[in-house]
C-alpha cells in the first residue's frame, strides 16, 4: 500500500508538470523569458525552491540532533526573498534577459559573464546531488530494496523528466501543488501525533536537555544572522532565484510573488523540526538523523497516509532540484547561443535547453555518489555562499550604484572567490560563517576600486 500510494501520487503530480510542457512552443516560454507569470505562480516556484530537501530532510535532521532550534533555516534563510522583492523593479529594468550572464556582459565585461557562467554550471553539478541525497533517504524508506545509488537515479529521473520537458511552466504548475499539499499533510501529521506524546510539552520532556531552546551551541546567533544577512546578500543573486522573478508579467507581480514565496517557505522548518524531534523521542538510534524525517513519518502514519506524504515531499524536493536544473540549463543554453552557435534558431535553442538540462541532471549522479550525507544543511549553505557571495557586489550594488565599473566588479568577484576558497581550505567556517569574510572582503574591494577608478572614467569621458 505504501509503495503503491507513493507511486500513484507522484506520477499524477509529474503528469501535471508534463502537461504544462505541452503548451511550450518557444525557448522563451521554457525559460520564462516570455514574462507571463503571475504573483502566485512565482511565489509557488520560489516557495518550492526554498523548501526543498534542506527544509524537509535537513531541518528534521537538525530537529533530531538539536531540537526546535532546527527551525531557523527556513525562517532566516528565506529573508532574501523580501530583498529581491524590494529590488524587483530595478532588477527588471537592468536585466536584459532571464540569464544573469547577459546582465554581467552588458554592464561590465564578457570575461566576467563567462566566469559566472562556468562557476554556476560547476555549482549546479554539486548542488543537485546534495538535494538528491535528501530524496534518496525518502525513497529508500518507501522502497527498502533500493540502495543509495538506485534511489538517487530514481530521484534525478523524477525531476529531470518534467523539468527538461516543461521548464518554467512545469515548475510553476508543480510548485503550486506541492507547496499547499506539503503544509496540509504535515500540519495534520504533527497535530495528530503530538497528542500521542502528551502535546508539545510532553514531547519536550522525552528529549535531551535544551531541545526546547531556540538558541543552542549547535545553532548560535551568528549562524542565524548569517542565514538571514548572508542569504540576502548572496542567495538573492542566484540564477535560480532571479529567473522566476524576471519571468513575471510586471514588477508588481514580481514583488508580490517574492512575498508569497517567503510566506510559503518560512514556517515549514517548524513542522519538520518537530517531526525530527518526534523521531528522537521514539528512537535515539538513527545516528546523525539523516533518515529522521522518513523514519518518523513511516513509524507514525498509516501506509496510505505515509505514501502520500512521501510522494508530495519527494516532489517538493524534486521541485528544488528542478529549479536548479532549469537555472543551470538556462546558463548552458546561454553559453551555447552566445559562444558556440551565435546563429542558432529558436528551435535549436529550445532543444538545447531541454536535452542539455536532462543530460546535466544525470551527469550530477557522479559527484552525488561521493558527497557524504552528514550535515547536509551546512554543506549546502557553505557551497551556496562560496559561489554566490562573490558576485553579490557587482549585481546588488551594481544596479544601485552606477559608478561601479568593470574593474570594480571583477576585483570584488575575484577577491570574494579567493577568500571563500581560503576559508574552506583553512577550516575556518566552523568558527565564523563563510558569508561574513567573503561579503566584507568582496564589498570592500569593490568599493575601493570603484572610488579609485571612477575618477579615471570621468576624466576619460
Amino acid at each position: 500500500m505504501l509503495v503503491a500510494t507513493w507511486i500513484i501520487t507522484f506520477v499524477l503530480i509529474i503528469g501535471v508538470g508534463i502537461y504544462a510542457g505541452t503548451k511550450i512552443t518557444s525557448s522563451s516560454q521554457w525559460s520564462g523569458g516570455d514574462k507571463t507569470m503571475g504573483a502566485f505562480a512565482i511565489g509557488a516556484v520560489l516557495g518550492a525552491w526554498q523548501i526543498g530537501g534542506m527544509s524537509i530532510v535537513g531541518a528534521a535532521q537538525n530537529g533530531y540532533t538539536m531540537g526546535i532550534a532546527g527551525c531557523w533555516y527556513s525562517i532566516a534563510g528565506g529573508v532574501y526573498f523580501l530583498l529581491v522583492g524590494a529590488l524587483s523593479k530595478v532588477l527588471r529594468e537592468n536585466m536584459v534577459s532571464e540569464a544573469l550572464p547577459d546582465f554581467l556582459a552588458r554592464r561590465y565585461s564578457t570575461p566576467l559573464a563567462r566566469l559566472q557562467s562556468y562557476i554556476w554550471v560547476i555549482f549546479g553539478c554539486i548542488y543537485i546531488p546534495i538535494q538528491l541525497k535528501t530524496i534518496a533517504s525518502i525513497i529508500q524508506i518507501v522502497i527498502p530494496s533500493f540502495n543509495s545509488a538506485a534511489a538517487m537515479v530514481c530521484g534525478v529521473t523524477i525531476a529531470a523528466v518534467y523539468t527538461g520537458f516543461a521548464g518554467m511552466k512545469g515548475s510553476s504548475a508543480i510548485g503550486r501543488i506541492v507547496c499547499i499539499s506539503t503544509y496540509v499533510l504535515l500540519i495534520i501529521f504533527v497535530v495528530k501525533n503530538l497528542a500521542g506524546f502528551g502535546g508539545y510539552g510532553g514531547l519536550i520532556s522525552q528529549l535531551p536537555k535544551d531541545y526546547d531552546k531556540l538558541i543552542v551551541p549547535a545553532m548560535p546567533t551568528q549562524q542565524i544572522f548569517a542565514w538571514a544577512v548572508g542569504g540576502a546578500l548572496s542567495s538573492a543573486v542566484m540564477q535560480s532565484v532571479l529567473q522566476p522573478v524576471l519571468a513575471a508579467r510586471d514588477a508588481k507581480a514580481s514583488r508580490n510573488g517574492c512575498i508569497i514565496g517567503y510566506i510559503f517557505a518560512a514556517p515549514i522548518c517548524i513542522l519538520t523540526a518537530i517531526v525530527g524531534m518526534m523521531g528522537r523521542a521514539a528512537n535515539d538510534g538513527l545516528g546523525d538523523g539523516a533518515t529522521a524525517f522518513a523514519w518518523t513519518v513511516k513509524e507514525f502514519s498509516s501506509p496510505l497516509y505515509a505514501g502520500i506524504i512521501f510522494a508530495v515531499c519527494t516532489m517538493i524536493i524534486a521541485a528544488t532540484m528542478a529549479t536548479m536544473m532549469m537555472a543551470t540549463g538556462t546558463i548552458l543554453t546561454n553559453i551555447y547561443k552566445t559562444q558556440i552557435n551565435t546563429k542558432a534558431s529558436d528551435r535549436q535553442i529550445l532543444n538545447v535547453s531541454r536535452w542539455g538540462t536532462i543530460i546535466l541532471a544525470f551527469f550530477t549522479l557522479i559527484p552525488g555518489f561521493l558527497i557524504p550525507s552528514a550535515q547536509l544543511t551546512d554543506l549546502f549553505l557553505t557551497l551556496t555562499y562560496s559561489v554566490t557571495a562573490p558576485f553579490s557586489f557587482c549585481v546588488i550594488i551594481g544596479i544601485l550604484w552606477k559608478k561601479v565599473n568593470s574593474k570594480a566588479a571583477t576585483a570584488s568577484t575575484l577577491v570574494g572567490i579567493i577568500v571563500a576558497v581560503a576559508w574552506v581550505i583553512l577550516g575556518l567556517n566552523a568558527k565564523i560563517n563563510i558569508v561574513y569574510p567573503v561579503i566584507i572582503a568582496s564589498y570592500t574591494a569593490g568599493i575601493i576600486v570603484t572610488l579609485l577608478t571612477s575618477k579615471e572614467d570621468t576624466a576619460k569621458a
